[in-house]
């Protein structure tokens, strides 16, 4: 194991849900961009969890409450 290296903590699902909540009141000002600055995070990993966030309230509108329901 390496010991000099330290993972970024793990982003809460508060702060994700903060995020999709932000993108989706207004694109314009809160751009993954922005959200990317905000949060430290990569632009990559703002919009992975714009994604999802996306696809889970897509779920909650059909009566599914997680993918392994689905299985």
């Amino acid at each position: 194991m390496n010991p000099s290296f330290k993972p970024p903590p793990p982003i809460t699902d508060r702060q994700r849900s903060e995020m999709y909540s932000l993108f989706m009141s207004n694109p314009d000002e809160y751009s993954v961009r922005e959200l990317s600055q905000r949060y430290g995070i990569s632009l990559k990993r703002v919009d992975a969890i714009l994604r999802l966030k996306g696809l889970e309230e897509a779920w909650k509108k059909v009566g599914i409450r997680s993918f392994s329901l689905t299985l």
